[in-house]
């Protein structure tokens, strides 16, 4: 095999109550098609959303981890990278991680070794500095991680193909150092309970394959309430109400939303469109699948150009 393909999908880590332990992958793709060099150099091509916001260089982050983790197993190889990515990069929707995971998965490649889910998960988790998003991006679906010592446990679950899910994306970035930085050190017994109740119950929804969700599963007390200051109408967007949504939350550390829908994701993206802009923030919503296949089921000899997933427009 000359030339491999991998394909990571966009992942929403905290999901409201479970900040921190899940994600869900999303079917909105970074392309990476990597061939091997025999003269040791390293070529890098961008196309894709945002450019204006990655690196087209040898300090790429997808041609850095691959770079630093080659030489760290012994092995020195050149390699011309094209990246296409329909990922918003710095909005909350795990553009790092997934471009952290895709790059892995490529030194397995490069260097002819074989990929276990623990060991990529667990590399990729001290790359990116926690595990939710690279723990999904991989395994795709719903997944739940946590920090076992010095490796990464993570168990998915296919989610359910009749729940809708409704993306909003202000035009706006936000670094995820920022969006933690107004944390509090300490939380409340009180306030511990209620988001472990919910953080139960939203997962055994998930691992029971059932989408019978309620808006106050996501009701979170542990970073939604002290983000809102610094996301203008965060804390307005949550206290929608719609017939036909679950369940509303900030993806991430923000500032994109994400909606769960039975029907008519159009209008709940409208609504929440509407009220962000009530507060002087314009936004794009997408409506799109789950994607259950992660990086781990879109691994490829060549690309193929088919079951692309759902794209968003570059702008």
């Amino acid at each position: 095999m000359e030339r491999f393909c991998v394909r990571v999908p966009a992942t929403c880590a905290n999901l409201g109550c479970l900040f921190d332990c899940a994600a869900l992958a999303l079917r909105v793709h970074l392309d990476l098609h990597v061939t091997e060099r025999r003269d040791g150099n390293v070529s890098l091509r961008y196309d894709g959303i945002n450019p204006e916001r990655v690196t087209d260089d040898a300090n790429n982050l997808v041609a850095r981890v691959i770079r630093e983790t080659l030489e760290s197993w012994g092995k020195k190889r050149g390699f011309d990278i094209d990246i296409h990515n329909q990922i918003p990069v710095g909005v909350g929707l795990g553009s790092s991680a997934a471009a952290i995971v895709g790059a892995l998965v490529s030194c397995y490649w490069l260097a002819g070794r074989p990929v276990f889910d623990e060991e990529l998960v667990t590399l990729a988790s001290v790359r990116e500095g926690h595990p939710d998003n690279v723990a999904a991006a991989w395994h795709g679906g719903f997944t739940v991680a946590l920090n076992d010592g010095d490796r990464v446990l993570s168990y998915s679950c296919p989610v359910p193909t009749e729940l809708q899910f409704v993306l909003v994306v202000p035009n706006y970035a936000l670094a995820t150092q920022e969006a933690r930085a107004v944390l509090p050190n300490q939380y409340s017994r009180a306030d511990a309970i209620h988001n472990l109740q919910r953080a139960t119950v939203l997962a055994a929804q998930f691992f029971s394959g059932k989408a019978e969700l309620r808006a106050s599963f996501f009701a979170d007390r542990w970073h939604q309430p002290y983000r809102a200051p610094i996301m203008p109408g965060l804390a307005e967007v949550l206290g929608i109400r719609h017939p036909d949504m679950l369940g509303i939350c900030l993806s991430g550390a923000g500032p994109s939303i994400l909606a769960f829908a039975r029907a008519n994701p159009d209008s709940i993206g409208e609504l929440i469109t509407a009220t962000l802009a009530r507060h002087g923030v314009e936004a794009h919503p997408y409506v799109l699948d789950a994607d259950n296949r992660g990086a781990k089921g879109w691994m490829l000899p060549e690309p193929n150009g088919t079951d692309g997933g759902q794209e968003l427009p570059c702008r």
